[in-house]
């Protein structure tokens, strides 16, 4: 494919793709759109949310809603609150092509316009399918440098899946689909430095932001250049500092299947930024074989781009704390498990979990671009000498290693519970699973308030 028509071919994919075969993808597009509910429901009381809810709704009033609140706003500004509390907990999935976090981002953006359009059930899981080709599509080519580079692809590459799912909510034709990906890469941004920051978590509501907005401006007629995504002075060039390799982002063909259905959506099990997950599941699995006051040492290695994402040995809140290694597998020695409870108020001076944290040390292992990335290993050195060793290279969660059905339903229902009943919860749950044959945002959103 010429650098020249990119934009171009992808944008008249997201207009035409047929809507019975992205409805093929519906049960795992299905499992995402709860997950990313779920984590919107957990993180909706957090601070960071509330506050920038109270600078959205300086603007007025919409016909969207904020999700466990239910104050109406217009759709960007919903989505804008929604995306940050289905972030701020790091609890929401992440997407390997992307290097980030997919859905937070896609869900509030597809339910804010969604509100606003009165979408249909089918539709929103066809805008979800959609914007995850989009994601793919560009993190394909980009990554891993652009990642490496210190971008935070959630908000990056995030506004322009968002705008690509929005387009295809709307029913955009593929001229003006071409123009709200060429607009949301104009309003691509936000770094990696802002990990263990509130702002990190607005990153997601930002993109989604910029979806809905991208999107709308060009359903009026706003234009961008034809090419955004490859060429000098487009994305790829812009962003990860050479071009996309040949063909990178090119839509799936015909019989190819679905970056969902290939590539698969990643759940969390833990509350914490994923670069911790591997040496969390590794140190887990060797929990039963020793107790906190037998370590003298615990040592992890992992590739040098992640550990470079935990910059917080000694954290203070709870969002430092997600981003701490020290502090993660503390936790993880002192009690063998690791849940939201413990990144809230006093769980983070606890003296058991502080006492362990300076025998914890984490190394970056280099990795050449373009090599699969070392395994992540654990090692737990007792005070009688004995060495304790555990190695993981996919963690809990992922397509390779994935969360039960019941343990996915279970993390869905704990983190509702935050905020909805037991009964809103089972309506809740109902109307997520019945969205491939009905249902509508307007109700669906309707649900996601205390009763």
């Amino acid at each position: 494919m010429t650098a020249s028509r990119t934009t171009e071919a992808l944008a008249c994919w997201i207009a035409t793709v047929p809507r019975d075969r992205t409805a093929r993808a519906a049960a795992p597009a299905i499992a995402g759109m709860r997950d990313a509910i779920g984590c919107i429901l957990a993180g909706a009381g957090e601070e960071t949310p509330r506050r920038v809810a109270a600078a959205a709704l300086r603007w007025g009033g919409g016909s969207a809603h904020i999700i466990g609140d239910g104050r109406p706003l217009p759709s960007p500004w919903a989505a804008l609150v929604n995306g940050t509390s289905a972030h701020v907990l790091d609890y929401d999935d992440t997407f390997g092509p992307l290097s980030g976090h997919a859905t937070a981002v896609l869900v509030p953006a597809i339910l804010a316009l969604g509100e606003d359009i009165d979408a249909d059930g089918p539709a929103l899981l066809d805008a979800l399918v959609v914007g995850l080709e989009v994601l793919a599509a560009v993190g394909r080519g980009v990554n891993p440098k652009h990642y490496a580079l210190g971008w935070h692809a959630t908000s990056t590459i995030g506004a322009i899946g968002a705008a690509g799912a929005c387009a295809r909510l709307l029913r955009l034709d593929a001229r003006a689909t071409q123009d709200a990906l060429s607009l949301a890469v104009s309003m691509a941004a936000g770094t990696r430095m802002q990990l263990g920051a509130m702002a990190k978590s607005v990153h997601a509501g930002l993109a989604a932001k910029a979806g809905i907005l991208a999107a709308t401006l060009a359903a009026e007629g706003v234009g961008g250049a034809a090419e955004a995504l490859e060429g000098p002075w487009r994305f790829a060039e812009m962003f990860a500092g050479r071009p996309a390799p040949e063909g990178s982002m090119a839509p799936p063909g015909p019989d190819a299947p679905f970056a969902i259905e290939a590539d698969g959506l990643a759940f969390k099990a833990y509350p914490t930024c994923a670069a911790t997950h591997l040496s969390l599941d590794a140190l887990l699995a060797l929990r039963p074989r020793f107790t906190p006051g037998q370590v003298a040492s615990i040592e992890t290695d992992l590739p040098l781009v992640l550990s470079r994402n935990l910059m917080h040995p000694d954290p203070h809140t709870g969002m430092e704390a997600r981003f701490s290694m020290e502090y993660c597998l503390a936790v993880a020695a002192s009690q063998g498990s690791v849940g939201p409870a413990d990144f809230e108020g006093a769980a983070l001076t606890r003296d058991a979990v502080r006492a362990l944290m300076p025998r914890i040390a984490m190394r970056g292992v280099p990795e050449p671009e373009g090599a699969p990335p070392p395994q992540t290993t654990v090692r737990v050195r007792l005070t009688d000498g004995q060495v304790l060793q555990e190695t993981r290279s996919i963690r809990r969660g992922s397509p390779g290693n994935p969360m039960s059905e019941a343990e996915q339903e279970a993390k869905f229902r704990d983190c509702a519970a935050r905020i909805l009943s037991p009964a809103r919860i089972d309506a809740a749950e109902a109307a997520i699973a019945g969205l491939a044959t009905g249902g509508a945002a307007r109700g669906l959103v309707a649900l996601l308030v205390p009763g």
